[in-house]
Formats: structure tokens, C-alpha cells, sequence
């Protein structure tokens, strides 16, 4: 809603969005808003459909993280592992360029101009690059067909890898998808499973590669190590057999006889002890006197059992005999002499076989002195050998170790020959790419929804920076925002088409009063009401108008206001101070021969140089002549007399002065005045220039009765919606009178 006269501006920090504004920006732009939307979505359009489809074709690839090893050789083959990091790495391998080259070449796209450009038939633009290429050489003279294929094909493999785009499905799944894209879609299916097929064949390969350079050097290094087992070996050998150090069974010689005779020697001792017990004891029994028949050897002697026997015998027959015959019978005396003879052989026996004894124990010592001497001297040779059994040893733990890891790499070579021959790639196609049917490029309803949207962007912006950049006031709100004034009133333009009253077209001055009830005579009225409501108890009297800068419409405006003002009855008079370029006489067609100048002068009376409008009832004081010191003249006491004579006369006197920013003489004149009046042309005038000229009245403490808007398009105003008064003037435009 437009503030009245005595209203002020809201506070400059209570900023806040005036949905109003915005919507009235928009319909006051439209056009330009429609022309951008039309304009940049019909060229989006025009190049979408002038664009080539492509078509992508998708092919999924899991990379399947298990196992699936016959043997164990992790070292040699392993499988993928499952994280992050290896997925990402095989997304690298999969769009390397050594794999987009093996593609490139096993379909020959090298022949396909798609992707050789040098193939294809060069349009208007190429024409020109090659010509400038021709103008510039790139030092290429010098190269050889080789050199020239492998940078076509370089060039080829860098179109493939643009068309290619190979990604991870899912943040935390195993499947990769392969995309392909081309101006062919049976071309964009094929190259998508033919990079899907390479990727597991390269795969196998290079564990088929892996295996079999593990086993070229598994084999090169058995082949040493072999060699390096049989050596340490004869070492063995030759130094056991130089140093004597035969073994059996792990036991060496020396050993050997070492526990042989250690062992004779034990027995030779325990049966020297028994043997010595033995004669001991006979020795024993014989030095007491007691009969050694109760010992043993005399007890196991067959002689001394069959003498025995015969003494028993012997003793049989004698007491058989002596009951029979006597002592002294030859019998009897045979007996006890036979009796006595076995005797004597027993104790011979005897004797002998405590003499055997003792030789048993004479033998038996020797024997285990002979046995003590052998392992003694076994003993110092066993210890002049020990420092060749060391090193012996430690030939032998040379060898061991040799033999071991020999047979280690023999079992990795069987391993790694046998895992050869059962390899897989750790990946497995599990979607092969279709033959796309609908392009994935351009898609024509998201370009033109990108389009529309662009363009609703553009417009919106070329909209609201045309809005920034309107440097002139449009609504009586603005102007009391920027210029700190009240906004009075606004005048209405009139168009030619408006002035024509009875096929006569008419000036503004004078279609007042043709049409004293048009907007145009209501809009006058207000703004004298304005005037005279500006101070209730003392309203002016002498009132200046003036502008920022020239042609904003302030004679007219005099002129029009001065016959309202006369035509309601008021005594009016307008004076033109505009002494530079006088222009209140050419409006009005007059020619006067003195004017406002002579006046001061004293050269004619006042009543000589009045100009009464028969038609109004308007008196005007024109200016006949320029003068040459304006300012001083304006500023003088007889032009201040002349301003309190006019008002003793008038009701109301309406200055026309010179425009504020182009000379000084509005500011002297203003000073002698009782109010001024600001004039903006609608649309116009621009910001700064108004905001300066008041700020130049303000410093000289000019009393300002605010801001009127000149040439105001009420039909414009009201269809751009500025949110005044005049935004409604087609609901009571027909109250007025044209």
C-alpha cells in the first residue's frame, strides 16, 4: 500500500522478503522470463535431437573371494581377498589399458571410425583443423609406419577407455559392472562381454604365468640343490673313510668295539669274582679241615662220583663180609685196602680240582687284565678320533639339511606342476550385457526437463538482475525509501492517443481543461491537496518546482497544476525562474517582449509582463531573456520582494526552476521559497542522481515538501502490479472522465 504524504520509510535493518515484490518483478518481466524459457529450451531440444544415441551395454562380474586350490600353494597362487581394496584393484585392471588394448585388437576397432577419428569423413570443422595443421606441423615428418600405427592406436585405446566406465555395485558387494557405451548398440553389447571374457581369461593366464615361473624355478633350483645333496654326501663319505669313522647303524667303529670289549670286561670281572669265591671257599674248607665234598666242583666231578660209588660199594661188601668172616680175613683185608686206595684217588681228585680252581682264577684274572688293557688303549684312540667324529657330525647336519630342503622343493615342484593344470580365475561373468534397446544417450526427457529448468534458472535470473539493474523509481514506496520524502502524488502520462479530444491533440496543459475529471485533473488535485496539507496552519504560498536533471516534465507540470489550482478557484500564477533555458512562454506559444528579467530590473511593471489564461484563469510570469548571472539575479532582494508581492496577490505561486544537479540556481532560489517540490519522471529519472539533488537541497536546509512522479503509465503500472493505488486503476478507471 503507497504511505501518505506524512508518512515515513520503514526501518532500513527490517529487511524481509515481500512475496508480493517478487511476484510483481515476475509479471512485469514475463516476457522476458517467456522468451528465455522458449529461446533456451528449444535449443536444448534442437541439439538433443540433433545428437547421436549411444547405447550402453552392462555386463556384472563377480569376483568370487574362495579358494578353490587342489593343492596347497598359497605362496605361488592365492586367491582374492575380500576387502575393499582388492575390489577397487581389480576395477583398475578390469579398465587398464593394456586389457582395452587386447579388446581393441581382438575386435578390430582400430578399423571402426568410431573410434579412429582418422577414419571418419571430416565435417566443416575438421576441414579447418586439418588446414591448421597443415599451417603448423607437428614434426611428424620423420615417422615411420610403425611409429604412425602405434599412435592411431594409441589414440583408438584412449577412445575405448572414454566409452568404457567400470564400476562397483553396491558399497560393500563383490559384483563390478562393466559398462560400454556406443553408437551401436549390438557393437556396445559385444565389446562389453568380449572385455568381460579377456579380464578372466587374462586372469588365467597370469596364473597359468605365475605356475609356470614358479616351476621354471623350482626345477632350475632342485637342479642346485640336487647337486648341492650329492656333494655335501661324498663329503661325508670321504671323511668317514679318511678318519675311519665306518659306522653301523649310526654307531661308529670305534664305538662299537669300545661297548663290545666294555661288555667282555664286565663278564670277565664277574667271572673272575665267582672263580675267586670258588677257590676261597675250597681254600676255606680245606685249611679247616672239613671235607670238601659238599663243594660243587667235587660234587659235579664224575670221578669223584664213581669213586664214591665204589666206596659205597666197597662198604656194602665189607659189612656183608664181616659178618661173615673177621678182621683179619684176606677178604676183609682186600676190602679195607680197596676201601683206602679210592680213598687216596678221592683226595687225589680233589687236589686237583682245588689246582683247577686256582688255574680258573689265574686265567680269569688275566683275562680281564687282557680286556681292562684293550679298552684303555680303545679309549685313547676313541680320543684322538673325537675332534673327526665332530667334524664328521657336522658334515652329516650339512647333509641333513641339504637332503631336506631338496626333498622341500621337490614337493613344491610336484605341487606347483600339478596345480597347472587346474587354475580358475577368481572371477565369473554372472550377467552378460544384453543388446540394449533404448539409448542411454541423449535422454531426451531429462535434457528437456534440464533444459526447462535452465531456462526457468535464466529467466529468473535475467529477471530479478533486469530488477537490480532498474536504476529508476517505479512506485511512490521507493521513492520515499531512497529519498527519505513523502510521495505527493503521481502525475499520469499522457499518450497521444489520450490528448486526441474531437480529432484534436491536445498538450498536457491543455487537456486539463479539456478533461478536468480525467485521472490526469484528479492526480493535479491531489498533488495541490498534498501541498496545501503539508503544513495545516501556514500552507505555502510559494511553491518551487524543480528536478534532478532536465526533460523530467517539471513545466508541464507547472503549467498543468497552475490552471487545476486557477480552475478551483485559487488565484494561481506560475513563475519561470528557469532562467538558462526559459521554456513556460514556448509551451504556452507565446512571444513576450520582457518577462521575469526586465521585471527585476525595474525596466516594466509586474502587470506589464502577467499573462492571463483567458481559458483558466492562470496567470503566468514568463522569461523574454537569458540573463547572465542567474543565480545572483534569483537570489537578489527585488526577486525575494517580487516572490512576497506575488504572494500578497496569489494564493498560489508555482515557481518553475532550473534542475538541481545541472546548476545552482534551484538552491538559491529555494531559499526565498515556502516549500519545494521534488520531480521524478517515472522509470526515469535514476536513483542516484535523485538521491544526490535532494542530498545537494538538504545541505542549503531547503524545506522539501516531497516527491512527485511525472509521466506515471497508469496502464503499465497497473499490469506490472507494483502494489499501489494505481496497481488498481482498471476497477475505478471508469470514474474518471477520459
Amino acid at each position: 500500500m503507497e504511505q501518505g504524504p506524512g508518512s515515513f520509510p520503514p526501518p532500513a535493518d527490517d529487511v524481509e522478503i515481500d512475496l508480493r515484490e517478487i511476484f510483481g518483478a515476475l509479471q512485469r518481466r514475463r516476457w522476458v522470463l517467456a522468451g528465455c524459457v522458449l529461446l533456451i529450451t528449444s535449443a536444448v531440444l534442437l541439439v538433443t535431437f540433433q545428437l547421436t544415441p549411444r547405447y550402453t551395454a552392462n555386463t556384472e562380474v563377480l569376483i568370487d573371494p574362495r579358494e578353490r586350490n587342489v593343492v596347497d600353494l598359497e605362496s605361488v597362487l592365492s586367491g582374492l581377498s575380500s576387502d575393499a581394496s582388492t575390489i577397487d584393484s581389480q576395477i583398475e585392471v578390469i579398465g587398464s589399458r593394456s586389457l582395452a588394448r587386447r579388446v581393441v585388437e581382438q575386435l578390430g576397432l582400430a578399423r571402426d571410425p568410431e573410434f579412429n577419428v582418422a577414419l571418419r569423413e571430416p565435417g566443416p570443422l575438421g576441414a579447418v583443423v586439418s588446414w591448421l595443421r597443415g599451417l603448423f606441423p607437428a614434426g611428424l615428418e620423420d615417422e615411420t609406419e610403425e611409429e604412425r600405427q602405434e599412435r592411431e592406436q594409441f589414440k583408438v585405446t584412449d577412445a575405448f577407455s572414454e566409452a568404457l566406465h567400470v564400476s562397483r555395485v553396491g558399497r560393500r558387494s563383490f559384483v563390478i559392472e562393466v559398462s560400454f557405451t556406443s553408437e551401436n548398440a549390438r557393437k556396445a553389447s559385444r565389446v562389453a562381454n568380449t572385455l568381460a571374457d579377456l579380464y578372466l581369461v587374462e586372469q588365467l593366464e597370469a596364473k597359468f604365468e605365475a605356475t609356470q615361473r614358479a616351476t621354471d624355478w623350482l626345477n632350475e633350483r632342485l637342479g642346485a640343490l640336487r647337486k648341492r645333496v650329492e656333494a655335501s654326501e661324498q663329503l661325508v663319505e670321504a671323511y668317514r673313510a679318511e678318519h675311519q669313522l665306518v659306522d653301523s647303524d649310526g654307531i661308529t667303529v670305534d664305538e662299537q668295539q669300545v661297548s663290545e670289549i666294555n661288555a667282555q670286561l664286565i663278564l670277565a670281572r664277574a667271572d673272575l669274582a665267582e672263580t675267586q669265591a670258588r677257590f676261597r671257599h675250597v681254600n676255606d674248607l680245606l685249611g679247616s679241615g672239613s671235607g670238601v665234598e659238599s663243594v660243587a666242583e667235587v660234587l659235579a666231578s664224575e670221578v669223584v662220583r664213581d669213586l664214591r660209588q665204589q666206596q659205597a660199594e666197597l662198604a656194602r661188601e665189607q659189612a656183608e663180609l664181616e659178618s661173615r668172616y673177621g678182621d683179619r680175613h684176606p677178604h676183609m683185608i682186600k676190602i679195607r685196602a680197596q676201601r683206602q686206595d679210592l680213598g687216596f684217588e678221592v683226595e687225589a681228585e680233589v687236589k686237583r680240582i682245588t689246582a683247577n680252581l686256582a688255574n680258573e682264577v689265574t686265567v680269569a684274572r688275566s683275562r680281564s687284565q687282557s680286556l681292562h688293557r684293550s679298552l684303555e688303549e680303545l679309549q685313547r684312540q676313541r680320543s684322538t678320533g673325537e675332534v673327526a667324529r665332530i667334524r664328521l657330525r657336522e658334515l652329516e647336519r650339512e647333509a641333513a639339511a641339504n637332503r631336506t630342503l631338496y626333498e622341500s622343493f621337490l614337493g613344491r615342484f610336484k605341487e606347483t606342476s600339478e596345480q597347472a593344470g587346474v587354475a580358475e580365475a577368481d572371477a565369473r561373468i554372472i550377467s552378460a550385457a544384453a543388446v540394449p534397446v533404448d539409448p542411454s544417450y541423449p535422454k531426451k526427457r531429462l535434457f528437456a526437463a534440464v533444459g526447462l529448468l535452465l531456462s526457468l534458472g535464466v529467466g529468473l535470473g535475467a529477471v530479478f538482475l533486469l530488477e537490480r539493474l532498474d536504476n529508476g523509481f517505479r512506485t511512490g514506496t521507493q521513492l520515499e525509501a531512497m529519498l527519505g520524502l513523502p510521495h505527493l502524488a503521481s502525475i499520469p502520462e499522457l499518450s497521444e492517443r489520450d490528448r486526441s479530444v474531437e480529432g484534436k491533440t491536445l498538450s498536457p496543459e491543455d487537456y486539463v481543461l479539456a478533461k478536468p475529471l480525467s485521472a490526469y485533473g484528479e492526480a493535479l488535485r491531489s498533488l495541490r491537496a498534498a501541498l496545501l496539507l503539508s503544513n495545516v496552519d501556514a500552507p505555502p504560498r510559494v511553491v518551487v518546482l524543480t528536478s534532478a536533471l532536465p526533460s523530467e516534465g517539471k513545466t508541464t507540470m507547472a503549467l498543468s497544476l497552475g490552471r487545476a489550482s486557477a480552475l478551483s478557484g485559487a488565484r494561481t500564477v506560475v513563475v519561470d525562474a528557469d532562467l538558462r533555458h526559459p521554456s513556460l512562454a514556448k509551451t504556452l506559444g507565446l512571444q513576450p517582449e520582457a518577462g521575469l528579467i526586465e521585471t527585476l530590473a525595474g525596466q516594466v511593471s509586474l502587470e506589464d509582463v502577467l499573462i492571463h489564461d483567458e481559458a483558466s484563469g492562470l496567470y503566468v510570469l514568463p522569461t523574454a531573456t537569458g540573463a547572465a548571472n542567474p543565480s545572483d539575479l534569483l537570489g537578489s532582494g527585488s526577486m525575494q520582494a517580487l516572490l512576497e508581492k506575488l504572494k500578497k496577490d496569489f494564493s498560489l505561486v508555482l515557481v518553475d526552476s532550473a534542475p538541481v544537479l545541472v546548476v545552482s540556481d534551484t538552491r538559491v532560489l529555494s531559499q526565498t521559497c515556502d516549500k519545494l517540490v521534488f520531480i521524478a519522471q517515472w522509470e526515469k529519472t535514476p536513483r542516484g542522481a535523485a538521491a544526490e539533488a535532494v542530498h545537494a537541497l538538504r545541505q542549503f536546509e531547503v524545506d522539501i515538501a516531497g516527491v512527485v512522479f511525472s509521466r506515471l503509465d497508469l496502464k503499465r503500472h497497473a499490469r506490472y502490479g507494483y502494489g499501489d493505488s494505481y496497481s488498481y486503476y482498471k476497477n475505478y478507471s471508469s470514474y474518471y472522465d477520459g
